[in-house]
């Protein structure tokens, strides 16, 4: 189902009482992914070639979609990853030679069983190592520079520990040279003597936020949140902290790790954020980290207005170091967090469960759930998916736009309801919210393109409940259903950016950290500024029951100093047009999904990549009415250069009778 949004803008303010430079609106489709459950954790990521991954989960356990239109409709892998009883915590993440590594966390063993796939999810591989040891929580997947120059890139597995995490507690880094096809020993992140360390201790973390890798230094990044105490002015760690908290834990501080290569004792801590004298949750559940493309390091939090379990009101805030000689962030030289959605502290509203992205330096995006009050929910807060940008957030005056990015009512819930927090006022409090109280899921995906557009996929709820954990009831009252809600559709969504201003300045520009990781062009001595050459070989081979196209293609590139010359090693992606002609001017274009979208200009071209490079086919399987048609074919090289039409060249005119 696809729904159509509003893309109206609902707030734009500067930060400061400069005169406001409006932003445009971002141009967004929404779709829902069918058969996918409502209370999941999705994931998204996006291949070389451009194609979407998305991991969620369904009646048969996690289930991997794929978009090769862009996100404008969206297909179910003919084969599922590896699992046995698959949870709601997943991750999928994709590389440059067009792989796929995707995971969930399994009850059968409290673990990660992991899968990669090389034929777009038709099969798929176990892998092997420390993705199945035990006592395993909430992981995540980054993908970093091939290191040891064997053609297999190298990935980065994150986790905490959890039922344990109350005699031990820490952040572990596994380390893949192959691709992801075996995970060495886990490596800790922090070790005794560290504050991070004594942070973590008596389970005092809701677990790991966010990894990344600088494509350029291959150093490692890892976010994570942690429950201090100020006791008299001392700090005296997580075992310190009051109530006692399992599983969902407020925390007070914000911790940045990093590594070049996860080698034993390498990780260096930085303290982000510190809220702990003031008791402010600086996390609700996760505080996510990103990397622009210079290495500059963000984080981005929710800050609650009030000490917990007051958890309403929270502001938006982001913090940034700028990149040192070494890629290492230092204590001390954080900025002064940036308020880009103020908080509410009179109300039960604010923003909750944030993630961020970012390109140029100074370019993010920023994507939370955001509440309002609406008639037809009797007074309790309703929780939108929303979108916010900047474009010079490194300024002095820098300017922000928040847009509802979908109608669609995700929630309705209180903010501290949100985060399970129903349990009654004792000491046992924090205990009973992380084992037996509803709450919303934690995690959903984002992630950045080429062009440095931004798709997110997130959940809707249909019931109380979800996270993973044993649900349960205020006495007399369900709360979290948004049925009954103006729009309310429960299930898992992908949010697409097609239009409006993108988080990069150039067409070689690309996203930050490991979301720009498959798109990364080899380095030459010289500069590319030439578009790959395309051609179709034979005729199309068009039925009513569907169409299929082969054709070649090789880039002007740069080699030995010289440009212009003919490569295939530089093609990042192939892409044909079909279009059923209405007229001399309008057209209907033929998506992924078989279906034809709505008449348009014909200049309004609509592509579905094909499958391979240098020789590459595309079979489209579709009622194709009877009819002229027109398809046309484009390439696209890894340093952005997009190969234009030519009529002589790579169009092709066929009928359907």
């Amino acid at each position: 189902m696809r729904i159509r949004l509003a893309f109206a803008v609902v707030l734009l303010f500067a930060l400061a009482a400069a005169p406001a430079r409006a932003l445009a609106p971002l141009q967004l489709t929404t779709v829902k992914l069918d058969k996918a459950s409502d209370k999941t954790e999705p994931r998204i990521a996006v291949g070389p070639d451009d194609r979407r991954w998305a991991i969620t989960n369904g009646a048969d356990g996690a289930q991997v979609y794929s978009s090769r239109d862009g996100g404008q409709t969206w297909q179910r892998t003919k084969a599922d990853p590896v699992q046995r009883e698959a949870t709601i915590d997943t991750d999928v993440v994709t590389m440059p030679t067009g792989r796929i590594l995707a995971s969930e966390l399994d009850d059968a063993g409290i673990n990660f069983p992991s899968s990669y796939s090389d034929d777009g999810g038709a099969t798929w591989t176990e892998t092997k190592g420390s993705t199945e040891l035990a006592d395993q929580d909430r992981q995540w997947f980054a993908v970093g520079p091939d290191q040891d120059k064997d053609g297999k890139p190298t990935v980065y597995l994150l986790y905490h520990n959890l039922g344990s995490g109350f005699v031990t507690h820490n952040m572990y880094v596994s380390k893949s040279d192959d691709g992801g096809e075996t995970f060495g020993p886990p490596i800790p992140t922090t070790l005794p003597g560290d504050a991070a360390y004594a942070d973590l201790q008596c389970a005092d973390s809701g677990g790991p936020s966010s990894i990344t890798v600088n494509q350029k230094t291959g150093r490692v990044y890892v976010v994570f949140t942690t429950r201090s105490s100020d006791v008299g002015g001392n700090d005296l760690g997580g075992c310190a902290a009051t109530p006692l908290e399992f599983n969902i834990v407020n925390a007070t501080r914000v911790w940045v790790a990093s590594s070049p290569d996860d080698s034993p004792g390498s990780w260096q801590k930085s303290l982000a954020v510190d809220d702990t004298p003031q008791g402010k949750v600086v996390s609700m559940q996760l505080a996510y980290g990103a990397l622009d493309n210079q290495g500059g390091f963000y984080v981005a939090y929710p800050e609650s207005a009030k000490p917990y379990p007051e958890l309403g009101g929270a502001a938006l805030k982001v913090t940034y170091q700028k990149p040192g000689t070494d890629g290492q962030l230092q204590d001390g030289r954080w900025s002064k967090p940036l308020t880009l959605t103020p908080a509410n502290p009179s109300g039960d509203l604010g923003v909750t469960l944030v993630h961020i992205a970012a390109g140029d330096p100074g370019k993010v995006i920023v994507a939370d759930y955001e509440a309002k009050h609406i008639p037809q929910a009797g007074g309790d807060p309703v929780w939108y998916m929303h979108l916010i940008q900047s474009l010079d957030l490194l300024s002095d005056h820098p300017h922000v736009a928040d847009q509802q990015a979908s109608d669609l009512p995700a929630y309705r819930w209180t903010a501290s309801q949100m985060m399970g927090v129903c349990g009654e006022p004792t000491p046992v409090q924090g205990v009973e919210n992380g084992t037996a109280c509803p709450r919303s899921t934690d995690v959903w995906g984002i992630a950045l393109d080429a062009s440095c557009r931004v798709s997110i996929a997130w959940p809707t709820s249909a019931s109380a409940g979800g996270g993973g954990v044993v649900t349960g009831k205020i006495p007399g009252r369900s709360f979290g259903s948004a049925i009954g809600l103006p729009g309310a559709t429960p299930g898992t969504f992908v949010t697409t950016q097609t239009g409006g201003p993108d988080l990069c300045g150039s067409d070689s520009s690309l996203p930050g950290g490991s979301q720009g990781a498959p798109f990364q062009a080899p380095r030459g001595a010289c500069a590319d500024h030439l578009a790959p050459v395309s051609r179709f070989r034979g005729r199309a081979r068009a039925t009513r029951r569907g169409v299929r196209f082969a054709g070649r293609s090789y880039d002007l590139a740069c080699l030995n100093g010289r440009t212009g010359r003919h490569s295939t090693a530089t093609l990042r992606t192939i892409r044909v047009a079909i279009a059923r002609r209405l007229s001399t001017r309008r057209c209907r274009f033929l998506r992924g999904d078989g279906r034809f979208g709505p008449a348009v200009s014909c200049l309004r071209t609509s592509y579905i990549t094909a499958s391979g490079r240098s020789r590459w086919t595309l079979s489209v399987r579709a009622r194709l009415p009877r009819g002229r048609y027109v398809a046309w074919v484009r390439g696209i090289d890894a340093f952005g250069n997009i190969e234009r039409k030519r009529r002589a060249r790579n169009l092709i005119r066929f009928r359907v009778r």
